[in-house]
């Protein structure tokens, strides 16, 4: 595993405050995270007679769109409005002259599978949201549409210095060197391991906020035995935990930082003492990690249930006021934190740098922030749709701070009463660093009582941290994440430091990850699930033999070959 380059990342850092304003965050935020930018009004004229130009041109007659997608976590509406009916699919059609219509959405916890199920079916609708796996899947079976040409000449160099910041977010979504999706393109720090904990319990305890792992188990265990919300009974838990507690793709109480703390890095790739690639899951340092998870599993520190409860049942227990313990990313406290803030008005959760098992400091990793991305059937009609809402997309990105983008932040960005309209976008992207350039934009301006820096999206956090701090429970998310103390506070102390690393692999799926990852990450997925729960620590030696011998081998041989040219 490499150091992430702090020459890479001021050039973002520069590149995103020159282009940055209102973007789409990450995809379970609610309304304290970042904004889609808002749609432009669009010109009357046909695609057949546009010109460069004309990128964002109504068409007439309008055509029909259909799509698939999932619905973010925490995703809210107006009453009567629906992902159907919104502000969006409005624009689209008055805007654009787009009827867009889906033919399935569902829960995001649902999205791998029903995307399986019809990716399998072969019926595919005129635009997709699709995982790597699929992309690659249908790329190669020539059911895509290639993009290469409609992004070069239908894009504009504003959009394409947006999407091409971070050059191998964007690169991942090319095979065999040919454009086949739009990635959604966002920022790799915002993923970083940060651990948040009840401060209002540790008063309540006399406890101090810990600094090592060592103190973070003794302040679980009290949580779990000293009765930290003083009601009296015995119904509080330590830590919270996923189910999918290893998916990279899941920021919100999983237990990579944890892992982090102990120099462990499972679904990732790291690098060994020769320099080679091996994978994080099957080195020796994990098994400490899963048996410390052991202990405080048997301990009721960890709920018994854990097992079989998803991100929004765990969510649930953690707004509920049930926890004391979570790791998260950036977003957590817009995501769910905030759940528990209003419904415990003395709720007092604080982010903290990753605590270590020894005197090395933690580091958390990064992880290719592209989760999803935009594709266009081969048989669509018109494909070059997709590429009108990716050039929409990028129409906010800009340091205007004028009444007239102000609206548009709140019309289709987050409304005055907090709900995350930018949600209801089909397409979303954002630059690289977006987040904590706002976040370092508000605390300055909050510090110089000058609000002239700062550009419509950032003025909206700016206004609902004043709301929060003036007793507004609804906008205690956005100040825990852009004001301080909060978040962006820990995101900036690690890319200050340099103290994080990034996972090595970060190209497509290799042959055998295509055809051996889902079953390989489905056994290490029940080993260390049963692990945690019981059974011995002997059978993480059988997972690893396993693992190697039913692909894992040939996978580490592809990612090694794959490293050596992206060295």
């Amino acid at each position: 595993m490499k150091k992430f380059s702090l020459t890479r990342l001021a050039a973002l850092a520069l590149a995103a405050m020159i282009t940055v304003s209102m973007a789409a965050c990450g995809s379970d935020s609610k309304s304290s995270e970042a904004t889609a930018s808002g749609s432009s009004t669009a010109s009357s004229t046909t695609p057949a007679d546009q010109k460069p130009t004309d990128l964002l041109a109504k068409y007439t007659p309008e055509i029909d769109l259909t799509a698939w997608r999932f619905l973010n976590n925490g995703i809210e509406f107006e009453p009567g409005e629906s992902i159907e009916n919104n502000v969006y699919m409005t624009s689209y059609k008055e805007d654009f002259g787009i009827n867009l219509k889906y033919v399935w959405t569902v829960p995001e916890e649902q999205f791998d599978q029903k995307l399986n199920i019809s990716v399998a079916s072969g019926d595919l609708p005129d635009i997709m949201w699709l995982r790597n796996k699929q992309l690659i899947e249908l790329a190669e079976n020539d059911m895509l549409y290639d993009l290469t040409d409609l992004y070069k000449n239908n894009t504009s160099d504003f959009t394409k210095s947006i999407l091409e910041q971070d050059k191998a977010s964007f690169d991942s979504a090319k095979i065999g060197g040919k454009l086949m999706a739009i990635p959604h393109t966002a920022s790799s720090v915002d993923n970083l391991q940060i651990l948040y904990i009840r401060a209002d319990w540790l008063k309540n305890l006399g406890l101090e906020m810990p600094k090592t792992l060592q103190d973070l188990y003794k302040v679980s265990e009290a949580f779990v035995k000293n009765d930290p919300d003083k009601n009296g009974k015995n119904d509080t838990f330590g830590l919270a935990l996923v189910k999918n507690f290893l998916d990279v793709n899941n920021k919100h109480a999983s237990a990579a930082g944890l892992f982090a703390g102990y120099h462990s890095y499972p679904r990732r790739w790291v690098k060994d003492a020769s320099g080679s690639a091996v994978y994080g899951s099957i080195q020796p340092q994990i098994k400490d990690a899963l048996l410390q998870l052991q202990t405080m599993y048997k301990s009721g520190q960890i709920d018994k249930e854990f097992g079989v409860k998803d991100k929004a049942k765990v969510m649930e227990t953690v707004s509920s006021g049930k926890v004391g313990i979570t790791y998260g990313g950036l977003s957590s406290p817009g995501a769910f934190l905030k759940d528990c803030a209003i419904n415990e008005p003395n709720a007092d959760w604080q982010a903290i740098e990753l605590p270590s098992i020894d005197g090395t400091p933690a580091a958390p990793v990064t992880s290719m922030p592209v989760t999803k991305y935009y594709a266009v059937n081969k048989n669509c009609k018109n494909p070059e749709a997709l590429m009108k809402l990716v050039e929409n997309g990028s129409s906010g990105y800009n340091r205007d701070a004028s009444d007239e983008a102000k609206a548009k932040n709140e019309k289709f960005g987050v409304t005055k009463s907090g709900i995350a309209t930018w949600q209801y976008s089909l397409v979303v992207y954002e630059p690289a660093l977006k987040n904590l350039n706002a976040h370092n934009n508000v605390i300055k301006a909050m510090e110089t009582n000058d609000t002239s820096i700062l550009n419509a999206e950032e003025f909206g956090y700016y206004d609902k941290i004043q709301k929060s701090k003036a007793g507004d429970r609804n906008f205690w998310g956005d100040e825990r994440i852009f004001g301080t103390p909060s978040s962006a506070d820990i995101i900036g102390k690690y890319v200050d430091s340099q103290n994080l690393l990034t996972n090595l692999f970060y190209g497509s799926s290799t042959p055998t990850m295509v055809e051996k990852q889902a079953t390989l990450d489905a056994m290490e997925d029940e080993v260390f699930t049963k692990i945690i729960m019981g059974d011995s620590i002997d059978s993480f030696d059988k997972f690893v033999t396993d693992w190697k011998k039913l692909g894992g081998d040939q996978i580490t041989k592809e990612v090694n070959e794959w490293y050596a040219q992206a060295k």
